[in-house]
């Protein structure tokens, strides 16, 4: 048994509940969380939103140690740290090589709260437990499919350059907002742009932004992150 944040209906306050979680099968493996973080996505899916799924485990964002490994588990390793990735990439379909969207086809965005079999790998008083997306990074354990993984380098955690607990970030908030800016917005030289707020996403946005000023040297940042520090 582990212990598990679970949401059971719309408007039910989280519970921190004892879960079972089964072992990997087949293209999945078994992740102890060491870390997590809170998103504003798993507050819109506790009311909800896109699709209510219930009961379901939390947490979307966060990094862990590989515990066990199913059949076929590619090239992850038990003791690989982990961070888990709601959209995945197959590098071989139409819209993977098309350089204009990370939308695979192979391995698409999940909405069912399950594993791509349809079933689950947890269970709570004889329920089946929802994921979010393709994890529940707020949970002891997850057991999630491999292709929904990222391989921290072993370099990154021996060279203390990049703490653990900040690599939680690098599942949803800080990813997106370091994202926005560089394939949707496509700044360049001379672009003036504002950034509203400081989470995940924001600070993500900035550390974009400031990468660009050291690049081109003319991009002007007008930001709350400017703000706070003045």
């Amino acid at each position: 048994m582990h212990a598990a944040v679970v949401c059971w209906g719309i408007g039910e306050a989280w519970k921190v509940e004892e879960i079972q979680v089964e072992p990997p099968k087949a293209s999945e493996v078994r992740v102890k969380m060491l870390y997590a973080s809170l998103c504003h996505t798993d507050i819109l899916i506790s009311k909800g939103h896109p699709i209510p799924l219930f009961p379901r485990v939390l947490g979307h964002e966060g990094v862990g140690v590989v515990e066990s490994i199913g059949e076929e588990g590619g090239d992850i390793k038990e003791g690989d740290m982990v961070i888990p990735t709601f959209v995945s990439e197959c590098q071989e379909c139409e819209n993977c090589v098309s350089g204009k969207t990370n939308m695979c086809l192979k391995y698409p965005l999940s909405f069912t709260g399950l594993m791509p079999d349809g079933t689950s790998r947890m269970s709570a008083k004889g329920q089946k437990l929802h994921h979010v997306f393709s994890c529940s990074t707020w949970s002891e354990y997850m057991v999630v499919n491999v292709n929904y993984l990222v391989k921290l380098p072993p370099t990154m955690i021996t060279s203390g350059s990049f703490p653990l607990p900040h690599a939680s970030f690098l599942s949803c908030g800080f990813s997106t907002g370091f994202g926005a800016p560089w394939k949707e917005a496509k700044l360049e030289k001379g672009s003036t742009v504002a950034v509203i707020g400081l989470g995940a996403v924001g600070l993500g946005v900035c550390i974009y932004l400031a990468y660009m000023f050291f690049l081109l040297g003319q991009l002007v940042l007008l930001a709350s992150y400017l703000i706070n520090i003045l």
